[in-house]
This record gives structure tokens, sequence and C-alpha cells, in this order.
């Protein structure tokens, strides 16, 4: 039997996977937008505040977005984060207004349940393969550092 606090608790994870694929992607362009003007040679605080804001503003579709505009993603990748921008989207957008009163029975939890781990599996499955990208750019441009060079 599903109770209401393991549909609480199962959006709360739900969400928190889809905040963790946000966030990797908001470090993919920030690493990118800093190795373009070369923040990781000669800092300049005040323009890498002013972009972190503009960047922390936008949405999850505006942030994929403008992912693509800083790196060829293959088809693959592209599509499932387009899968992780829809699945975030139908969670937090009507996610309860669609399950409407399910909460008040097993069966409606049942499906509840069902919803949020589809989209579950779909957010973690987008955050897997953004989480590498990102260290792995952010390494490139650590290394590019050391090294005392840009890498364009």
């Amino acid at each position: 039997m599903v109770t209401r606090t393991e549909v609480y608790a199962k959006f709360g994870l739900t969400a928190e996977a889809a905040q963790l694929f946000e966030t990797e992607l908001g470090t993919m362009i920030l690493a990118r937008e800093g190795e373009e003007r070369g923040w990781h040679l000669s800092a300049d605080a005040e323009e890498a505040a002013e972009f972190y804001e503009k960047l922390n503003r936008k949405t999850l579709g505006q942030l994929l977005s403008t992912l693509k505009d800083y790196l060829e993603l293959d088809a693959e990748v592209a599509e499932l984060f387009e899968e992780g921008l829809k699945a975030r989207n139908s969670l937090n957008h009507g996610f309860f207004e669609r399950h409407n009163f399910a909460i008040f029975s097993e069966e409606g939890r049942a499906a509840m349940m069902a919803d949020l781990e589809t989209m579950h599996v779909q957010l973690s499955a987008a955050y897997d393969v953004a989480q590498p990208a990102a260290a792995q750019l952010v390494a490139r441009i650590q290394a590019a550092r050391a090294a005392g060079q840009t890498q364009r």
C-alpha cells in the first residue's frame, strides 16, 4: 500500500534529480563561457558574477537551449536531455493538478508513484550523462589554467 507520505517523498526525490540535472547544465554553460572569456587565466569577478546571475534566472528549457549554443550534443544526448526537460516540466507544472484527487485512494497513489518513478528515471538518466560531462569540461579548463593557456 502506497501512503501519501511515500508519494510526497518520491516527489521530493524526483525534484532533487531535476535540480541536479539543471545544476550540471548550468555548470557546463558557465565553464564554457569562462573558457571563452579566459576567466580561468585572468578572473573578472564582476563580469563572472553578472553572467552567473543571468544564468541563474534561466529556466531549464532556456539552459538547454543555451547549452546547445556552446556545445554540439549528439542526437542521443540531446534526446535524453529533452526527455529530462519534459519530465521536469511535467513534475513542476501540474503534477498534483493532473492527479487531482488520486492521492485519496490506494489506486490513485499507485498511479502517482508510477508516474513519479518514470519521471525520476528520465531525470536521473539525464543527470547521469550531464554530471560527468560537466566534470570533464571543468577538469579540462582546470588543466588549461594549470598550464597557463586557453583551450578554445
